[in-house]
């Protein structure tokens, strides 16, 4: 009998380790530590002269390379093996009977080919802490921040869908507790609706009236004038949101005296424990008349608001001597800020009907007029049966699944047991249901080995395209058996990317394919790069998801990846780009001059910025970057004891000088010859992602840039030594520049193509491409080939497939 629910969380954790251990063992492939002996003869004869212990050639030493194939590095070196000999690359071209190297391959391919049907079935899955949070939020109804308590998650293959990256541990099983207790605060609502209320406030209430006339304008109409986003920080101090929810935020005001228009981030603002700041987006005030800018924002409750300006020319030191009244730079007036709400049409909300139907909430009386009402507790006049029903009912949603008899008879159990110790009926059933949110039920994806059934098939559809659980349709089709039929497995595809919540899949997909998501790891240094803003940090990371999005939505080739006469911009970055035309902060299509230097994703400031740190650019790390994620052939990692190659940090020297020297050494060579040269490509595009033809410096002894290269400002940076992006591929192919390389690149359209199957097939199915699965993956290529290379029915073609129909 579960007595309480530690006993309940002891009983479901140890029934999870016992899942983990017995899946992981039965799962796991038999040794085949007589591999090398097999293959012994073919060895010694064309390999050991230039990889035994002594020579290691290229760092490989195949006399020492054991066997078991269950060890994923082990396997990679196989793996590594058997593409070399078999595009001619070891040994050399000529040397090898054609008999013998068909026979070498034919053991090695048959070999890995069983290891790695093997380790498929060997790993369950996971929700990641993303997709935690997007399952409850849609199961309960609520938006509430749940992933930030649960610890960062593991990556394997670039993303962290993939099982063996999601392991799990005791201080996750108590985060889970925590996340759990605070999705079901959120979700039950047993006090009073939040009133709405409307209430109009000044920049200079309260104790910001200080500021007026030292650091702010007071203009006769009230309107309060601010000049930068120093400090003091423009905050309405006299108003902290009263709840969660959505609020109508109404803001007048114009730009002061400029002509053009002014742009200011707007912020969420919230002290105390959970003090942060969030941007809730960039808006843009006109000179002349005051206008009103209507804005819908989620804010949390006790947030205020702050107004930031985009101003590049503030001049303090002029505005602290002339002081307010006679300063003449450009600025932001704000005649008033209006807010309205909470505004919440439904109330008690879709999670609580979900939790307690409509059973009674019982108000609590207040015990003084002062203090708000308390919060009162759904009662039940049938406590037995109310539990068994709404378990019945939401055990199948939170599990994705039908629940069996015995599963069910757990959480009454538990149930029961809670009201025996004197929990009330809505305490008791939270704790049937915080059990049920931290068993493996809810936090693994649990499918057996071979081909999903349609519970588990819409499962992955929806994790895939919405990073959540499944929806009322998919699982009415699951429960019906006809989800599985390929016309319904196509037209469910196509209604989860025509749904809003596809936009999960671009920013998370995106976001680790792209490595978008370590846009914030560096920032450019200052110094060198002035022009920086945040303006132009939120820009591009729109423009890569937007572009990403016109590929998926509008049925384009995914060819546009790598070349495209067309990017998505708004002024700020097309600014940055040197492209004449594009006003306002609305992103939109817009066709590249023939001379911008722009085109697919490899010349967004997005993907250049991660491929970079914020004072140089490498060519190795960018080269390592394209053929990972561009190419799909990751390159190993380099030899043990050899040191990496340092810029210069006086500016005489360029990398790619000193990297000359460095692949003359003999355990080099050989990987930077692929490394190198897309890294060379993208010299000409500095670390936030402007077209440059010298690199930057601080050494004095380089000149300074004209004034017109600086939009007139004087900066500390010099024009140091010149740019060559040229360079030669490991086959013999000549560039000059990027725009050369990418129509080497797209020479080969199904080496491209290979490359995103793979990707999209690791992210949607949750495990790594393995050798087995070459012979599908060569059949999906073709397929989306055949259809014009369309990105959209290469998702199709995915889902289709049998790497996606079984496990």
């Amino acid at each position: 009998m579960i007595s309480s629910l530690d006993d309940a969380m002891a009983l479901r954790t140890h029934r999870l380790c016992i899942a983990l251990v017995l899946t992981a063992f039965s799962g796991m492939p038999a040794p085949a530590a007589d591999l090398p002996e097999r293959l012994k003869p073919f060895l010694e004869e064309h390999c050991l002269g230039c990889h035994d212990g002594v020579q290691k050639k290229g760092g490989l030493d195949l006399s020492s390379l054991g066997g078991n194939l269950t060890e994923p590095q082990l396997m990679a070196k196989w793996v590594r093996v058997h593409d070399r000999v078999a595009k001619g690359e070891m040994p050399p071209r000529g040397k090898v009977p054609a008999d013998e190297k068909a026979s070498f391959l034919s053991i090695l391919s048959a070999d890995l080919t069983k290891a790695d049907q093997a380790r498929k079935t060997a790993v369950i899955r996971r929700l990641n802490r993303i997709e935690y949070e997007h399952t409850l939020h849609d199961l309960l109804g609520i938006d509430v921040e749940l992933a930030e308590l649960l610890p960062e998650d593991g990556k394997a293959h670039g993303f962290d869908t993939v099982g063996e990256a999601l392991a799990i541990s005791s201080v996750q099983m108590q985060r889970y507790l925590q996340a759990g207790e605070k999705a079901l605060d959120a979700a039950i609502r047993t006090g009073p609706r939040p009133e709405r209320k409307s209430s109009r406030h000044s920049l200079a209430d309260g104790r910001n009236e200080e500021y007026v006339g030292k650091a702010w304008l007071k203009q006769p109409d009230g309107a309060i004038v601010i000049f930068g986003g120093r400090f003091p920080p423009a905050q309405l101090v006299a108003f902290r949101s009263p709840a969660d929810g959505l609020y109508a935020i109404r803001i007048v005001g114009q730009a002061y005296q400029s002509q053009e228009p002014v742009t200011f981030g707007l912020y969420s603002v919230q002290s105390g424990r959970e003090a942060r700041l969030d941007l809730l987006g960039f808006f843009v005030l006109r000179p002349g008349e005051p206008q009103t800018l209507e804005i819908n924002a989620r804010l949390r409750r006790g947030a205020t608001l702050r107004l930031v300006p985009q101003l590049e020319s503030v001049n303090y030191p002029e505005l602290r001597r002339l002081g307010v009244e006679k300063y003449s730079g450009q600025g932001l007036a704000i005649r008033e800020v209006e807010i309205d709400g909470p505004i919440l049409d439904d109330w008690p909300g879709i999670g609580h009907r979900r939790l307690f139907g409509d059973l009674e909430i019982r108000q609590a009386e207040a015990t003084k007029k002062k203090l708000p009402r308390p919060a009162g507790e759904v009662v039940s006049q049938n406590p037995s049966a109310d539990a068994k029903r709404l378990l019945a009912s939401f055990l199948p949603l939170a599990f994705r699944r039908p629940v069996g008899r015995e599963q069910l008879d757990t959480y009454l159990r538990l149930f029961e047991a809670e009201r025996q110790q004197g929990a009330s009926f809505e305490e008791a059933m939270r704790t049937a249901y915080l059990a049920a949110l931290c068993s493996p039920d809810f936090l693994f994806r649990v499918e057996k080995p071979g081909k999903l059934d349609d519970y588990a098939l819409a499962s992955r559809l929806s994790y895939f395209l919405w990073s959540s659980m499944p929806d009322d349709r998919l699982l009415d089709l699951a429960r019906q058996g006809r989800l599985g039929r390929p016309g319904v497995l196509r037209a469910e595809t196509e209604r989860l990317l025509n749904d809003p919540k596809a936009q999960r899949f671009t920013r998370h997909f995106v976001g680790q394919w792209l490595d978008l998501r370590h846009i914030d790891f560096t920032m450019p240094d200052k110094q060198l790069y002035p022009e920086f803003d945040e303006l132009l940090h939120n820009a591009m990371v729109r423009e890569t998801e937007g572009f990403f999005n016109e590929v998926l939505h509008q049925r384009l080739s995914l060819l546009e990846f790598i070349d495209s006469d067309w990017t998505i911009l708004n002024e700020r970055l097309a600014r940055h780009y040197r492209i004449p035309g594009v006003k306002g902060l609305e992103f939109r299509k817009v066709t590249l001059p023939k001379d911008s230097h722009r085109g697919g994703v490899l010349t967004h400031a997005s993907v250049l910025r991660v491929s970079a740190n914020g004072t140089t650019t490498s060519p190795v790390v960018r080269g390592a970057w394209v053929l990972d994620r561009i190419l799909g052939e990751p390159p190993p990692p380099p030899p043990p004891g050899i040191p990496g190659v340092e810029p210069d940090i006086r500016g005489a020297s360029t990398l790619r000088e000193l990297l000359d020297k460095h692949r003359n050494l003999a355990t080099c060579a050989g990987c930077h010859k692929h490394i190198d040269p897309p890294g060379f490509a993208l010299e000409n595009y500095d670390v936030m992602g402007g077209w440059r033809t010298h690199y930057r410096t601080l050494n004095k002894d380089f000149p300074s840039p004209p004034l017109e290269e600086t939009f007139g400002k004087r900066v500390a940076w010099r024009v140091g030594p010149k740019v060559d992006a040229s360079g030669q591929t490991a086959d013999g192919k000549t560039f000059r520049d990027l725009t050369e390389y990418k129509q080497i690149l797209l020479a080969d359209k199904d080496r491209i193509t290979r490359a995103l199957v793979e990707k999209v097939a690791t992210y949607a199915t949750g495990r790594g491409m393995g050798f087995s699965d070459r012979p599908e993956i060569a059949r999906i290529v073709a397929a989306v080939a055949a259809r014009g290379y369309v990105f959209r029915e290469l998702i199709h073609e995915v889902v289709q497939s049998e790497l996606f129909r079984t496990k």
